[in-house]
């Protein structure tokens, strides 16, 4: 009995060892990366989808394959970190813009708030602008707060489906604004996110 017994043990264990393991597959920005390897990534949104892939959100990194084959990080995050701020009143010394950029497939209105007061309200039919922000900024700094309100009918499309919604700052030159690279605050909402949200960052206005 005993020696049946440890027999069926074995034969389970064996049966374990040679079944293959099925893992998720990890995505970023839309494209594949299971198998990155010695990379790191900041700023992101991590999502893991109904068949339990990862997907991570950064705008600004890029997957290619390498000599062999494998995926290689590329790039840099468009958010990086804001210079110390210098609370203060009065004027900005730089020009600030908020920009919108939609997705046909991001089915998400927009409201944004500037230090507590409705800014701008991005209607799911909005197409892309830049509208001059610098009268609602302070030096130092600056709260901004973004409410999402999904569509009941999702567009389809996947999470490199991105609507953009960014703070540039800049110069005015012989009439023309010129932005600054990167932008100083940036909110991404991608075609597989469909939850309301409501989210308070903080950016430095210089």
């Amino acid at each position: 009995m005993r020696a049946r017994f440890a027999l069926l043990l074995f034969s389970l264990a064996v049966s374990l060892t040679a079944a293959p393991a099925f893992g998720a597959d990890v995505f970023v920005n839309g494209l594949k990366a299971t198998n990155l390897k010695l990379a790191e990534l900041i700023n992101c949104t991590v999502k893991f989808d109904g068949e339990g892939n990862i997907h991570i959100l950064s705008p600004g990194y890029n997957i290619t394959p390498d000599k062999d084959g494998n995926p290689k990080l590329s790039g840099a995050s468009d958010l990086v970190g804001n210079p110390e701020p210098t609370e203060g009143k009065g004027s900005t010394k730089n020009r600030y813009v908020l920009v919108y950029q939609p997705n046909v497939k991001v089915t998400v209105q927009f409201d944004v708030y500037i230090n507590g007061r409705l800014f701008k309200k991005i209607d799911l039919n909005e197409g892309a602008f830049t509208i001059d922000l610098t009268r609602e900024l302070r030096p130092g700094y600056n709260d901004i707060r973004v409410v999402g309100k999904p569509d009941k009918s999702p567009g389809g499309g996947t999470d490199a489906d991105i609507a953009l919604v960014k703070v540039l700052a800049g110069k005015e030159s012989e009439g023309r604004f010129i932005a600054k690279s990167p932008p100083v605050w940036e909110f991404a909402r991608t075609a597989i996110d469909h939850q309301p949200l409501d989210r308070t960052s903080r950016f430095v206005a210089e």
